[in-house]
């Protein structure tokens, strides 16, 4: 077992969660520090679980399901990406409103809700799928340690980048929303450039 090659292929693997976690560290400035490290523990269970999850159904499905996983990734993050974008001009326009009725009204800052931290899981994890079908012909005391170690250097750096998306967040909070929509569907768009390449 080569502990440099797995902490090299978690590194790899933990680059969409990384930018999405700075995405919500920028779009809801105030989190607190145990929703951080909820959303941390999320992108990395199923960093590590997908792979396992590929590993022991590998032979079953890897014909059908690997052809169209760039196309599910592109799918959730570009729902998610859209969604935000307008749940923050809706927000905007809904702040202008109150402003004009009451000028003491302070708006409320922007919250990611459990949901949303669940499908972000599963769109920044669901290539990972691969990742255990390529283990397949490996032990599986190897395999299981290899996607260990994927998910904790995913927890790691999720939560690193999310503390940084936050203090950005807060220096930018009128357009973090904004920043954070395109950034999902920036990777969208990486997911299905990447079905073609």
């Amino acid at each position: 077992m080569d502990f440099l090659d797995a902490s090299i292929l978690g590194l790899s693997m933990s680059v969409d969660c990384m930018c999405v976690g700075a995405s919500d560290g920028i779009s809801e400035s105030n989190m607190r520090k145990r929703k951080i490290f909820f959303i941390a523990f999320i992108f990395g269970f199923m960093q590590g679980a997908m792979p396992t999850i590929g590993y022991f159904v590998g032979y079953l499905i890897k014909d059908y399901v690997s052809k169209y996983i760039p196309w599910i990734a592109f799918a959730i993050l570009m729902f998610l990406g859209i969604k935000t974008i307008i749940e923050c001009v809706i927000d905007i326009k809904k702040d202008k409103k109150e402003k004009e009725k009451n000028p003491n009204y302070v708006p409320g800052k922007k919250v990611i809700k459990i949901s949303d931290i669940l499908l972000q899981g599963v769109a920044t994890s669901i290539d990972a799928l691969t990742i255990g079908f390529i283990y397949i012909d490996k032990e599986i005391s190897v395999a299981l340690i290899t996607f260990l170690i994927i998910g904790v250097i995913t927890f790691a750096l999720s939560l690193l980048t999310i503390f940084l998306g936050k203090k950005i967040g807060s220096v930018l909070q009128k357009v973090a929303p904004f920043i954070a929509g395109g950034i999902f569907i920036l990777m969208a768009i990486k997911f299905l450039v990447s079905a073609f390449i």
